[in-house]
């Protein structure tokens, strides 16, 4: 794989990281103000009347408890609960367990509640209000399949309110149906289209469909009510993007930035599109910008973007943010991250021929793992170049602890041959390609061999 190609494949890796699924992410379900919403409130209280078409009838001993228990409830809910509890038998109907769950449900004891709505939908299953209160409670506790069941279910008896396709909307994103997803919340929206909640989902179905253009006209009617959504606005930066139209996408997020809401990923985002578009110092700009925003973020988010610019060559803004990662998470930066910065530093060190910077790099590689086949290698290499006894002498050296590593022991070897071929000594390499063409067969290595022997019979006269 070509350098430049390798390049593509990780900014397009980090694009996507910070983009469009970052954009999905953002439009997530929050189960912390799930209850508090009105609608979710309304959908699941409605009132304790019963509905015989779709509810079981009650017995005659259940609706004289039931006319006590109403006005009870009134006055005092936890009373009226035990003489529910006290009523329910395995003969009841259904009916009781359905008002003891929704009690349980308003007091905020979920689990209680889901069981006696499935006691109930157990008891009858036509049940529609116990099987809709089910699969709200279900989806409150992130049961989102279950819930599902009981929405359709709902559908089937009835239902024709705008929380429960919304929800059902909801169950079908976190199940990646995305297309009965956008169904759900456009029947949602028709029947309610104040609720953000449903064009949120909407749009984040649209979105990971990849239809851009439907999503950003989605999006842009939310702006027009909450034109300081950052979420919002970043979504909507992820669809241009989608698009291939990073002018606008870079855009909104300035925008974003400018009204101070920019998140490290956002920052990241913006980095990702200016250096796609070789603006490689405004993407260094930001990519400092997310370091500050948030000291306290994974160290190897950062680590990997330092490794893309260095791929890229950029090795002026490589630098400075290395030396950014450095200080910022000096007490944080683990011995992979740090190899890693290592490596990226010798690599620069060595473009920019820095003799002086890039041995102590390697050497601090090798005494934090003495098996580093790749610094070993580059350090012998850089001796051998060197052309003289003394340095030669090093790198064979070097090249000796290489070829005892199993995991480069062929390249080393090869590498070693090659170092003594560039000083004609063609009798210490044979053995050497000898060795690698046994341990790993290859065309190359078998030709090379024989070249070698035959120039070195050449120099013996024979």
């Amino acid at each position: 794989m070509t350098k430049s190609k390798s390049f593509k494949l990780a900014l397009s890796g980090l694009l996507c990281a910070a983009g469009i699924s970052t954009a999905s992410a953002q439009l997530e379900y929050d189960p912390e103000t799930f209850w508090s919403q009105p609608h979710i409130r309304d959908a699941y209280i409605g009132n304790y009347e019963l509905n015989t078409e779709v509810q079981p009838k009650l017995t005659e001993a259940e609706a004289e408890v039931f006319r006590e228990i109403v006005e009870v409830m009134k006055t005092d809910q936890d009373a009226a609960l035990q003489m529910l509890l006290a009523n329910i038998t395995g003969a009841s109907s259904g009916s009781l367990e359905f008002i003891v769950g929704s009690v349980y449900g308003e007091k905020g004891d979920i689990p209680n509640a889901m069981s006696f709505f499935k006691k109930a939908v157990d008891k009858y299953p036509n049940f529609l209000r116990a099987r809709k209160n089910l699969a709200i409670m279900l989806v409150q506790s992130g049961e989102f399949e279950d819930a599902k069941t009981h929405f359709v279910k709902a559908i089937d008896l009835g239902a024709r309110d705008t929380t429960t396709f919304g929800l059902l909307g909801l169950c079908y994103v976190n199940a990646g149906q995305f297309i009965s997803a956008e169904t759900a919340y456009r029947e949602a929206i028709l029947l309610d289209s104040t609720v953000k909640d449903w064009q949120l989902g909407l749009a984040k179905s649209l979105l990971s469909q990849k239809k851009y253009e439907e999503a950003i006209a989605v999006l842009e009617e939310i702006l027009i009510q909450e034109p300081e959504n950052e979420i919002i606005w970043i979504s909507q930066a992820n669809a241009y993007l989608g698009l291939d139209d990073a002018e606008t996408a870079v855009a909104i997020q300035e925008i974003v930035d400018r009204l101070g809401k920019s998140t490290p990923e956002s920052l990241e985002f913006m980095g990702n599109i200016y250096m796609s578009q070789n603006l490689n110092d405004l993407a260094l700009k930001y990519y400092r910008k997310a370091i500050q925003k948030d000291p306290n973020r994974s160290v190897n988010t950062h680590v990997d973007t330092a490794d893309i610019l260095v791929a890229r060559g950029a090795f002026d803004e490589a630098k400075v943010l290395i030396s950014d990662i450095r200080k910022t998470y000096k007490d944080r930066v683990g011995k992979d991250e740090d190899t890693r910065l290592l490596r990226m530093e010798s690599h620069i060190a060595i473009s920019e021929g820095k003799t002086d910077v890039f041995i102590p790099i390697l050497e601090k590689l090798i005494l934090n793992d003495p098996l580093d086949g790749d610094a070993l290698m580059m350090l012998a290499d850089h001796y051998t170049a060197q052309d003289d006894i003394e340095n030669y002498a090093r790198a064979d050296i070097y090249y000796d602890r290489v070829a005892k590593i199993p995991a480069v022991e062929v390249k080393g070897l090869i590498a070693w041959a090659r170092s003594y071929v560039a000083r004609e000594q063609y009798g210490k390499a044979i053995p050497l390609l000898e060795r690698a063409n046994t341990l790993e067969p290859r065309d190359f290595i078998t030709r090379y061999l024989e070249q070698v022997r035959r120039v070195h019979l050449a120099n013996l006269g024979l």
